[in-house]
């Protein structure tokens, strides 16, 4: 909640304000537009192999390649539930995975198990036995595990085993309803007794024929045994409030204590998250910010210039329930109906944070309520943005390349542990980090000791030399931590991606990082303010009196500096 301080002055002074300036990127840059082709999602309906041994980065954090892929696109926007950490030190994760370029017929998901002392040998094959992409994991039962993913033609694949890390898996599908059987883009989590409740999200979808799209529920109470939830529509996710909420724009939290979160991040609708507390049977929708287009549609409707979310997006509950959310921020216009938009690259600088203690994101113009430059503030609900590493005032890259998540800073990820502790790390575009053509992005980190009330410093996690020349994408953390972070994230030599046109197809490693929280836990650094957050004092001149009026998102120090009439500073 914010706080309003009124500050007297008993002088006769003239009242000054200094705000911080972070760095932009040059003028060209910042004018520089793209169009961009609002694609049909990619679906997949379209050789190094072996180990590498583990290695300590200069900044002493362990990294190990644990496997590879040719199909670099891991998500259309949100990064899947793919990574966990169980409690006896041991840990899985999942991507899509895929060799044969380009028609990628082996694709699937790529796996590898922790033993709690090694990873395996890279795998070479996929988990399914028949195409699929998009995976997302979960732990199951007393010591099992879940896959589910979807092959892009009429079901979600799911693959279960008792004994995680080892025996034969188990495979079913669940379709949609009669005429909409294809469902794409799952999310999984699981709680309850032994990890036996199982939850799903996914598109129900038939895009070829009606065109129809909405977010369909499922539950199994019997570790997927059974299901006694298919196909449900949340309330507050259908066709009553958006067009479509898009592929890939949802996650799951972590659960905790009984309550299921996830939230939505697309550009082109609200972004929001729904809450369960009674084990899925009924849900809660929360407004973080209202999209000023309500009913988006490509073929309907053009927009004004706006601040969005640019696809991206992480939730999780801390140990009081509270919920938090950290989403990518883009710049984007609309101008004509059709299947193209544009947006600003070198101004979608920012990564944004939120809990449920603050107030939705609003603005007079409601295109600018995500404005990181003139209304959200640093430190408070900006947390992240691209480091002016050589301190000339201005970020100097070579070029800049998006992916469907468009921002210079992008695809975050979150970890509240038991201590209050936050961690977010981001994939950010790097200056002095290019291959002559496009800057690479480079994962980032910032903590928070205080669930959101300060934040650290920023933390460069990939400025490793073995990391000059990679792209270090789709970073994902374990959420069960303990002295350390558990990082899985993507590298390759080329920015973009090949399912996309940017760059021919090259290996993709997948690089697991463990990362000790004492070393990235830096200073918290104080709230700074604008004008927005500071009155002009009045009376102005004053003699005897004058108030200042601040309002406070969270605990800052504040300093008001006092001159004379004559410019001289005396308070």
């Amino acid at each position: 909640m914010k706080r309003i301080l009124l500050l007297s002055i008993s002088m006769l002074f003239l009242f000054s304000i200094h705000a911080q300036q972070r760095a932009k990127v040059s003028k060209s840059l910042q004018n520089y537009s793209v169009q961009k082709e609002i694609q049909a999602p990619a679906d997949g309906s379209e050789m190094l192999t072996g180990n590498v041994a583990p290695y300590k980065s200069a900044n002493f954090w362990a990294e190990e390649t644990i496997g590879e892929t040719y199909y670099d696109k891991q998500s259309n926007r949100v990064t899947a539930n793919r990574l966990y950490r169980f409690d006896d030190g041991t840990m899985a994760t999942t991507w899509t995975y895929g060799i044969e370029a380009t028609g990628f017929a082996d694709r699937g998901t790529g796996y590898n198990y922790y033993d709690g002392n090694n990873w395996g040998d890279w795998p070479e094959a996929r988990v399914e036995t028949v195409k699929t992409g998009w995976p997302t994991y979960a732990p199951l039962g007393e010591n099992g595990e879940i896959t589910v993913s979807h092959n892009a033609s009429d079901a979600l694949i799911i693959n279960r085993r008792l004994e995680k890390g080892s025996g034969d898996w188990t495979e079913s599908i669940i379709q949609g309803p009669a005429g909409f059987e294809k469902i794409t883009w799952p999310r999984v989590v699981t709680n309850g007794p032994d990890h036996n409740y199982v939850h799903i999200i996914g598109l129900i979808r038939d895009y070829p024929t009606t065109g129809e799209v909405t977010l369909g529920y499922y539950r199994s109470l019997d570790a997927g045994e059974t299901w006694d939830v298919l196909n449900y529509e949340i309330p507050g996710t259908g066709h009553d409030f958006y067009t479509d909420l898009g592929a890939d724009s949802y996650v799951f939290a972590e659960p905790r204590d009984g309550v299921l979160v996830f939230g939505v991040f697309n550009i082109w609708c609200d972004m929001f998250y729904m809450k369960s507390t009674d084990n899925g049977d009924t849900w809660e929708k929360t407004i973080i910010w209202e999209h000023p287009y309500p009913f988006y549609d490509d073929n309907t409707v053009f927009t004004d210039t706006l601040w969005a979310p640019d696809n991206s997006g992480a939730i999780a509950i801390d140990k009081y329930g509270k919920v938090h959310v950290t989403f990518g921020i883009s710049f984007v216009l609309k101008a004509e109906v059709g299947t193209t938009y544009s947006y600003w690259p070198g101004l979608s600088n920012g990564i944004g944070y939120w809990n449920d203690s603050m107030e939705p994101f609003t603005n007079e113009n409601p295109h600018d309520a995500l404005d990181p430059y003139d209304v959200l503030m640093e430190d408070v609900n900006l947390i992240g943005w691209s480091q002016d590493l050589d301190n000339s005032g201005e970020l100097e890259f070579v070029d800049i390349i998006a992916y469907s998540e468009i921002g210079l800073c992008t695809m975050p990820t979150m970890v509240v542990d038991e201590t209050n502790q936050i961690y977010v790390a981001y994939a950010a575009t790097t200056e002095g980090y290019d291959n002559g053509t496009y800057n690479f992005k480079h994962i980032w980190a910032r903590t928070s000791p205080d669930l959101g009330l300060s934040w650290g410093q920023h933390y460069h996690l990939s400025s490793d030399l073995i990391h000059i020349f990679d792209e270090c994408v789709y970073p994902q953390f374990a959420a069960n931590t303990d002295a350390n972070l558990y990082l899985h994230y993507n590298t390759d030599t080329e920015p973009g991606n090949a399912v996309d046109g940017d760059h021919e197809y090259v290996s993709n490693t997948q690089t697991f990082s463990t990362i000790l929280k004492d070393d990235i836990m830096g200073i918290a650094q104080p709230a700074t303010f604008t004008v927005d957050q500071v009155s002009q004092n009045y009376p102005n001149p004053f003699n005897g009196t004058s108030v200042v009026e601040v309002t406070l998102y969270a605990p800052a120090e504040i300093y008001l500096e006092v001159s004379n009439l004559l410019g001289q500073v005396v308070y």
